[in-house]
């Protein structure tokens, strides 16, 4: 007896995800038609016949309610896996598509090189597949990706990456994050605090972080208001941080991200004595256990949960309308870099 024609098998000959292949043989409008014949005309050449208890059990779960959510989803990478970008962003991106696992969907990354992928191949490429939701990573996207068709799909990205109105973006809640750190540094007698920026930093994001840390700062009359902010340029060497620990003499460093301990080693900060360290966000796998507000899985599990929502209700991106900004509230947890 030959084997059973299964979803798999004619998603492995067309090439396509079995989420694409099970809408299609539904006649899904969510599939383009060209699709939806060229898997028919596949699934009818290898002689698919549907499982008869399968099908009773989707149609006694529609009744109950419970019927499973399917959808392909892509995740769209500016730069390449190499990059520091790429590779803080697939922290949060592990997260995401484990949460949209549990949600039956299948989750496709994709490497954007604008020289391989022009906007108008990429739309098609991703049609082909029966994607319906796109999440954007982080890194460098070049101009002419704002030619890209997004209103035909379900997009959400984080407030690292700005492509326009219309985007819903997630991001860290920084102005509770930064509450969150003075209120525990409250328990010191510490008066001098700095603070330290990635100058990768986005614009907006580095201005939501500067007015709650000065607004922190103006609550608490005891600290001194005098340090300016430290700007950390990846791979500079320790000089610059040296001459301008010495020059203000910070008991407290507030760092935006993560730093290797080796710099400041370098510019003769130690933690947590003399000097104590708190991360307003921790994104990455350290071996070192700093003191701090933790993210990645949160922010990931929130991502998926709210594109599955924009993929179920239909929603696409829309130019029309104002982007919705969600804020996702970091956990903090006790480190070694402040006793």
């Amino acid at each position: 007896m030959p084997p059973r024609v299964t979803l798999k098998s004619i998603a492995e000959a067309c090439q396509v995800s079995v989420a694409t292949v099970s809408y299609a043989l539904r006649q899904s409008s969510h599939i383009p038609e060209a699709t939806r014949t060229r898997i028919q005309a596949e699934a009818d050449r290898l002689g698919y016949r549907p499982d008869p208890a399968l099908s009773s059990l989707a149609a006694r779960k529609r009744r109950n309610g419970s019927t499973p959510f399917y959808a392909s989803v892509a995740v769209l990478h500016p730069n390449p896996q190499s990059s520091r970008a790429t590779q803080l962003f697939n922290i949060h991106s592990k997260y995401f598509k484990e949460k949209m696992q549990t949600f039956g969907c299948s989750v496709t990354d994709f490497q954007v090189d604008s020289k391989r992928y022009r906007p108008e191949r990429l739309a098609q490429i991703l049609r082909t597949r029966g994607i319906r939701g796109i999440l954007l990573g982080w890194g460098q996207w070049p101009d002419e990706i704002r030619s890209f068709p997004w209103s035909e799909f379900a997009v959400i990205s984080t407030e690292r990456t700005d492509l326009g109105t219309g985007i819903d973006k997630v991001s860290m809640n920084h102005f509770h994050a930064m509450d969150d750190i003075f209120e525990r540094l409250d328990a010191y007698r510490d008066k001098r605090y700095g603070l330290i920026m990635h100058d990768d930093c986005p614009a907006n994001t580095e201005s939501l972080i500067l007015g709650s840390y000065q607004a922190n700062l103006y609550e608490r009359p005891k600290l001194s208001r005098d340090i300016p902010p430290f700007k950390y340029r990846l791979g500079e060497s320790a000089e610059r941080l040296r001459v301008w620990f010495k020059k203000h003499k910070p008991e407290v460093i507030i760092c935006h991200r993560i730093i290797d301990t080796k710099l400041f080693e370098s510019a003769g900060i130690t933690f947590p004595k003399p000097t104590r360290l708190v991360v307003l966000e921790i994104d990455e796998e350290s071996p070192v256990k700093y003191s701090g507000i933790y993210t990645q899985a949160e922010l990931g599990r929130t991502i998926a949960t709210l594109l599955a929502r924009k993929i179920r209700n239909d929603e696409v991106k829309s130019s029309d309308r104002r982007a919705k900004l969600t804020l996702v509230n970091g956990i903090w947890r006790d480190g070694v870099t402040l006793q």
